[in-house]
């Protein structure tokens, strides 16, 4: 795992250089720190751009409860996928797949570097690992022959879990003093339901639960976080023997 700070950033641009057709992903579980990793990356290579392959934020109007970087915390740094659907609409790893490669192609015919940056498991492989996906039943189409079509270099944050958790649980308190419920509200005075693809983010059902039974704030928060510290432990046993992966300490 590395830990110096000029030892990523040099493996970083060895890459670069060195690369015909370079593509550097950041993973990590949730809260690990993925959005101000990739700025300060994307400012040591320059002429880096943000694809953002974190399925919850390709939604419009949820941006508190999915931890959306904003306008000012972007830095200048242009992001794509991001506000993409209505929360009524359904995304695909399969749709993900064909607009991240058409992104990714069109940087590189720009000659800027394409950072893929998220947490959504299969997001990411059916690029990586170059699956393929069936919409019908739902499931990566694996082929023996099947490859990334770029260089790849992969950064991983937040492999220790004890901080992961630490992390989480403070996120998820900080989420709602920056009006997580009233976002939730807004939507549901929208006409949005619990039973809309968007809204099956993390906590957001759970919010209208609340709203609707008025039971325990505290109870709350503390589910919403168990069901993402469950999450990021099924984000770490996919990326676990992924020798490929450079963790970042």
């Amino acid at each position: 795992m590395t830990s110096d700070k000029q030892a990523w950033q040099r493996l970083v641009k060895d890459h670069v250089k060195k690369s015909d057709k370079p593509l550097i992903v950041i993973l990590g579980p949730t809260a690990s720190g993925k959005t101000g990793f990739s700025i300060e990356l994307a400012k040591v290579v320059g002429n880096a751009e943000v694809i953002n392959a974190d399925s919850r934020q390709l939604f419009r109007g949820m941006d508190i409860g999915t931890a959306k970087i904003t306008e000012e915390e972007m830095q200048g740094i242009p992001h794509h996928l991001i506000d993409v659907f209505d929360p009524r609409e359904r995304a695909t790893s399969a749709w993900f797949k064909e607009a991240a490669e058409e992104k990714i192609d069109q940087l590189l015919s720009e000659d800027k570097i394409p950072l893929l940056v998220g947490g959504s498991m299969l997001y990411i492989a059916g690029v990586t690992d170059g699956l393929s996906f069936d919409d019908e039943v739902r499931h990566e189409l694996r082929s023996p022959e099947a490859e990334c079509k770029y260089d790849l270099l992969v950064l991983g944050l937040g492999k220790e879990r004890s901080e992961t958790v630490v992390k989480i649980n403070n996120r998820t308190e900080g989420l709602f003093v920056a009006g997580w419920i009233e976002e939730v509200q807004k939507l549901i005075d929208a006409g949005y339901t619990k039973d809309d693809p968007g809204m099956k983010a993390c906590g957001y059902r759970e919010i209208i639960d609340y709203l609707e039974s008025a039971s325990d704030l505290a109870e709350l928060k503390e589910s919403i976080a168990a069901k993402t510290r469950q999450y990021a432990r099924r984000q770490m046993t996919w990326w676990k023997n992924d020798a490929r992966i450079h963790w970042i300490a």
